[in-house]
């Protein structure tokens, strides 16, 4: 009998052991099931995010950004627009038919608006406070106010949109066809679409030039950029040497506008289209945002930002940081001096944020207090 003694000690330790695993908090094992399956997807957002590798860099190089956050995101990875509105970046998430709103002070995705039919580009109207999502699934530009981020109606189009450009009074939206080559003007206080413009070649990026009063468009099939004026003609049309060009931004204070060509980054003279400065770029490289306080152009490609200085109309890359995290586009937000890098990772869908290192201290001072 002695030498049973020990086996049954063991064996009620077990159980006891068991015991408390079926049970937390008084509630059984099933109802915690329950509980679980029961909770929101956006509580995912809570979970603590991984590290993003970052490789040795050469001694003497400095750090250009640090990570400070991740923000998962519900649904499948696959956006096509990010944009800053209000304090909160919009995502246009083609694969969840949404568009969603994140807090960067929270960490979380705070709002989204649902049943989206194809989400493509975005425009935000900040004086007025509306956001503008082409609907290339139904031929359709939503309409979103900043007020409860509510849905208020929907704008019918002869065809699918894709890419979208407001210009400075916020009257007249440009917009480019997803599966044609054309660009159109729709006046927003009519609800009616003005004209459209043959423009030779498949558009891609497109943005407003406030000071001359023209859209520039990226076509990627020819390699050419075209400066279109508002009655729906092309007043310019420049000739890259580079293939597949997607992206544009514009540098009013170098008179540049920069653009992701398949492997580089490129600078070009807004007023005759000549190349002033280039720098290479991961295949692939797509986003682009300007930080036109610090010159500093960030160009994002899957797996790698790429962190480019521009002076003066003069490209040179100041850093390249790895990222597990898997997309093709990339947001600055100027108030709170963050990063935003949205993609996929391990299948599923979630957002870096990264603070400039310069601007590390003041803008960790600007997110507590939006926090309290």
């Amino acid at each position: 009998m002695l030498s049973i003694m020990p086996s049954l000690r063991t064996l009620s330790m077990f159980l006891l052991a068991v015991a408390c695993c079926l049970s937390v908090s008084g509630q059984p094992l099933a109802a915690q099931q329950q509980l679980a399956a029961s909770s929101p997807p956006i509580t995912q957002s809570q979970t603590q995010p991984k590290p993003v590798p970052v490789t040795r860099r050469p001694p003497g190089q400095q750090r250009t950004l640090q990570q400070i956050g991740m923000v998962d995101i519900p649904g499948s990875p696959g956006f096509d627009t990010v944009a800053i509105a209000n304090g909160k970046v919009l995502l246009a998430h083609t694969a969840a038919s949404s568009l969603d709103v994140v807090d960067p002070a929270k960490r979380r995705v705070v709002a989204q608006i649902i049943n989206l039919q194809s989400p493509r580009g975005v425009a935000v109207d900040q004086k007025n406070g509306k956001i503008y999502v082409a609907q290339a699934g139904n031929n359709s530009i939503a309409v979103i106010n900043f007020e409860g981020w509510q849905y208020s109606g929907a704008i019918p189009l002869p065809q699918p949109p894709s890419t979208l450009a407001l210009d400075e009074s916020g009257e007249r939206l440009y917009w480019s066809g997803a599966t044609s080559d054309s660009l159109s003007v729709l006046d927003l206080s009519t609800r009616q679409n003005l004209g459209t413009l043959d423009l030779g070649g498949r558009p891609r990026g497109m943005v407003w030039d406030q000071e001359r009063g023209v859209a520039f468009v990226v076509l990627q099939d020819t390699s050419e950029i075209v400066a279109v004026d508002p009655k729906l003609q092309i007043v310019s049309r420049f000739k890259l040497n580079a293939s597949q060009p997607t992206e544009v931004v514009y540098d009013a204070h170098a008179r540049r506008l920069y653009v992701a060509a398949r492997s580089a980054v490129l600078a070009i003279n807004d007023n005759d289209g000549s190349e002033t400065s280039r720098v290479e770029a991961p295949l692939g490289v797509d986003g682009l945002w300007l930080n036109a306080e610090s010159r500093t152009l960030y160009a994002a490609s899957p797996g790698e930002l790429t962190v480019i200085k521009a002076d003066g109309g003069s490209l040179t890359v100041a850093d390249r940081i790895p990222s597990d995290i898997k997309g093709h586009n990339v947001a600055y937000d100027s108030d709170n001096h963050i990063v935003f890098l949205p993609g996929g990772r391990e299948g599923k869908s979630a957002m870096l944020l990264l603070r400039p290192m310069d601007a590390e201290q003041s803008g960790q001072q600007n997110i507590a207090a939006k926090v309290k």
